[in-house]
């Protein structure tokens, strides 16, 4: 029988030299760090989580080069996989470069792929709800408003964009302060009016309010459409937000999202992709706790902050659980995946995800964004339940 790294036992009869060198082997094994370093490299070649190797390490990180969870499974480290999936991240732990405002050449930028989000929208809307996004529209999660700007532009549109300006205080500042609140959104106003000048021919009048959309003070029934973009993967509570959205559209009217779900391969955002794929999702809260703090103690506040706040777990099938609670009829949910991802989404890193997280599918975790269209329908007797009779 092999030990867990694959060196046989020793047989009788077997020349003292031999012994010798197997007993040696087997005392460097005894090395948490060695044992766990051998093991990896074992998975590696023959295509294997360490789970399928016969005994598991201490818990413990072990260096740079592989964490070891507190389950035992040892993850070889990448450390440049934050840079492909995320190539911007350093500028969140900047805070220098995010005091800066937008330059002229990013918000150009962000309004062209405004416009171009606004276009994909628009045709799939069209495609499965034979009507366009129009009337009075209301975006959720507007930042700098250059989507609210191209809706806007349209003919016949009255657009509302609503925001929460202490989510962008710095992480830390003191969000009761009148003094940071005002002085945010002053900042806002003036990027908004700024990306307005950016949007093209024809911008119309675009109202910014103050709201959240889980506990909203707009007037129900007021609504022809409702739009967010890489939103819902930020809110606390996607039940309460749904149930506030089936309240404010008009019946018939239109709910539009795309987000960057939790479970994709980047759904860790700038702060919380971890330096091995999906690890965000592979390790429970505990683990990844004690992986930031062993191996990025510098971001560790920061990110546990962005991490436990201002992620939420939601799966595919929460999504449809929300909007059906919610009294929306589903037109279409539509996941991006990025097929290249399938040869490393192996059966056990869906295991170890499910340890933590029982719902989330193979389509959670290889859609890096995810589309979905749904209406308030029209008649059916009682009005959209209220958060609290869900």
């Amino acid at each position: 029988m092999a030990d867990p790294a694959g060196a046989p036992e020793p047989r009788a009869g077997s020349p003292i030299w031999k012994r010798g060198i197997r007993a040696a082997v087997r005392r460097a094994l005894d090395q948490r760090r060695i044992r766990a370093l051998v093991e990896a490299d074992l998975a590696r070649r023959h295509g294997r989580s360490r789970a399928d190797l016969p005994k598991p390490v201490a818990e413990g990180s072990v260096g740079p080069d592989v964490f070891v969870d507190r389950f035992g499974t040892g993850h070889p480290l990448d450390p440049g996989l934050r840079d492909r999936l995320k190539p911007q991240w350093r500028t969140m732990f900047d805070p220098v470069a995010r005091a800066q405002p937008f330059s002229d050449a990013v918000l150009e930028s962000r309004a062209a792929k405004a416009e171009r989000t606004v276009a994909e929208a628009s045709a799939l809307v069209a495609s499965v709800a034979g009507g366009r996004l129009a009337g009075r529209i209301l975006e959720v999660g507007c930042h700098d408003g250059a989507v609210a700007h191209q809706l806007s532009r349209r003919p016949g549109n009255a657009v509302v964009a609503s925001d929460m300006t202490r989510y962008y205080l710095v992480p830390g500042a003191d969000a009761s302060s009148a003094d940071e609140l005002d002085g945010q959104q002053l900042k806002l106003a003036e990027l908004r009016a700024r990306a307005g000048t950016f949007a093209g021919p024809d911008v119309g009048r675009v109202e910014f309010v103050e709201d959240d959309i889980t506990a909203t003070n707009l007037e129900p029934a007021s609504f022809d459409a409702i739009v967010s973009f890489e939103v819902l993967e930020h809110v606390a509570s996607p039940a309460a937000a749904f149930a506030s959205m089936a309240r404010l559209l008009k019946p018939g009217g239109i709910a539009y999202h795309d987000y960057n779900p939790f479970f994709s391969s980047n759904g860790g955002h700038s702060l919380c992709t971890l330096d091995f794929p999906w690890g965000h999702a592979r390790l429970d809260d505990a683990d990844v706790e004690r992986y930031l703090r062993e191996i990025r103690p510098t971001e560790t506040d920061e990110a546990l902050r962005f991490y436990r706040e201002s992620l939420n777990r939601m799966t595919t099938a929460d999504l449809r659980d929300g909007l059906e609670s919610a009294g929306l009829e589903i037109l279409a949910i539509v996941p991006w995946t990025d097929r290249k991802l399938v040869p490393q989404l192996t059966e056990p890193v869906l295991a170890e995800v499910r340890r933590t997280y029982p719902t989330a599918s193979t389509t959670d975790l290889l859609a890096t964004f995810v589309s979905v269209v749904a209406h308030r329908p029209v008649g059916g007797g009682d009005s959209p339940p209220s958060s609290g009779q869900r």
